[in-house]
């Protein structure tokens, strides 16, 4: 985002400068910034992968003034993105390190407020039991256009005894070392030898790879592998990191000579540096023969309708679902005796609810580093939030064992439930066993909303 000429002159700032935890001995000395240490005391760090530059845009702040209003704050803090923590808790952490700058006395977290001065709890007003909502409910009457009122209803919860820990603020256990800026995360440690992937994906929406020629690619000086469907296993899977035995059907191949959406896979590149891999994939040549698009989920399942999944591996566990109609899955969930509830009901409400795609949009994005280490086990080193599942549901995909295959899940920048789809592991792990070499892989930002998966 800082052109070289811009930062020429300049002095850099990194976190590590602001302030340490030092090991003397047995002994722990403490060395943290004021915004370090009001960013671990309120309570506004989270996955931690943004914290580092929220301290120091708030430095910048605390450098010009240390009476900043909350306006200021937020302004200074407005270019740093955080999917976690929605602001509120950096914000009273930069106005509470202010505080702490100026030699005031500090305000105890329970009380801290934005905009409002620390005051005593007060004590609760015995409220009366609540109608129930039904009294205020108006029926719908088309005639007049009006449509059914429901006044809130307010729940008091009862007091609670004094507790010593339940109810009140705690430390985050490694909100330290985030603070620190440590090297916590998957992409937080560099290989000797490493190399760089790279996927081509696909440009349609549905189709049969006709003929595929990487032979330009692998001639590119600096690159070690290209891989099409025709140079690794084809091995059926699913992508969910879910329970075992799998719910879902097994559906995925690492790469297949069927593509099935803009996006899908076609092939993967390992390369000296991220540069060569993308001259690498501009070099492969593949001719496509389209198939009929489908855009809506109703016409999918419209008989006469192409099959997305015709391929003959495909795994339909438990009957769940119909792949010549193009289900996935069919899912009826009922809690209690629901037919009992509709006679006992003041109303029924029948409707069909579409609801958007959401992309998680975690800071961090997929991102794996795989490497053999001395035990001639594949390391796999990732972004995921269910690593035993990574392990379990990949040794098949890669021919090993499941003790040849050792996942390291560090620290994660977010993850949402989008990481719980073992996603990008196979890819640098099928080209670290092609090279032997360490490789990383790590997706962009485009490929995050093209190529993974959406809640």
């Amino acid at each position: 985002m800082l052109l070289a000429a811009q930062a020429d002159g300049k002095h850099i700032t990194t976190i590590e400068a602001l302030g340490q935890v030092e090991e003397q001995g047995w002994k722990r000395t403490q060395g943290l910034h004021p915004l370090q240490q009001a960013f671990v005391e309120v309570g506004a760090i989270q996955c931690g992968y943004c914290t580092p530059a929220m301290i120091l845009a708030a430095k910048a702040l605390l450098d010009q003034t240390l009476t900043p209003t909350e306006e200021q704050v937020r302004d200074a803090l407005s270019g740093v993105l955080c999917r976690c923590t929605g602001y509120v808790k950096p914000v009273q952490a930069v106005l509470r390190a202010a505080e702490m700058m100026r030699g005031e006395e500090r305000l105890e977290i329970r009380d801290w407020r934005l905009s409002l001065p620390s005051q005593p709890t007060e004590p609760r007003e015995e409220l009366p039991p609540p109608e129930s909502p039904i009294s205020n409910l108006q029926p719908f009457d088309t005639a007049q256009g009006k449509s059914l009122t429901i006044s809130p209803t307010m729940v008091v919860a009862p007091p609670i005894t004094e507790t010593r820990v339940v109810g009140k603020p705690e430390k985050k256990v490694d909100a330290v070392k985030l603070a620190q800026g440590k090297p916590v995360f998957t992409d937080d440690i560099e290989l000797r030898g490493m190399l760089y992937a790279k996927v081509l994906h696909s440009p349609v929406a549905h189709a049969r790879i006709k003929h595929i020629d990487v032979s330009k690619a692998r001639a590119l000086p600096g690159v070690h592998a290209v891989l099409t469907y025709k140079d690794i296993p084809r091995v059926v899977y699913s992508t969910a990191g879910q329970s075992d035995p799998i719910p879902g059907p097994l559906d995925t191949f690492s790469l297949d000579n069927k593509v099935r959406f803009v996006g899908d896979r076609v092939a993967f590149v390992a390369a000296e540096s991220e540069e060569i891999a993308e001259r690498a994939l501009e070099l492969i040549e593949v001719e496509y023969e389209e198939l009929p698009a489908i855009l809506d989920a109703r016409d999918a399942m419209k008989p006469g309708a192409p099959i997305i999944h015709d391929e003959p591996e495909f795994v339909n566990f438990a009957n769940v679902a119909d792949p010549a109609r193009n289900i996935a899955a069919h899912i009826n969930i009922e809690l209690g005796n629901v037919e009992e509830a509709f006679k006992q009901a003041d109303y029924v409400f029948e409707d069909e609810y579409v609801v958007p795609k959401v992309q998680q949009a975690h800071i961090e994005p997929h991102v794996v580093i795989t490497y053999w280490d001395e035990d001639d086990r594949l390391v796999i080193r990732t972004s995921t939030q269910v690593p035993f599942h990574v392990r379990r549901m990949l040794a098949p995909v890669l021919g090993l064992p499941p003790k040849r295959i050792r996942v390291i899940k560090p620290r994660i920048g977010g993850g949402f439930g989008g990481k719980q789809e073992v996603l990008i592991e196979d890819i640098a792990a099928h080209l670290t066993i092609a090279t032997g070499r360490p490789v990383r892989f790590e997706y962009t930002r485009e490929e995050e909303f093209t190529a993974a998966r959406s809640r």
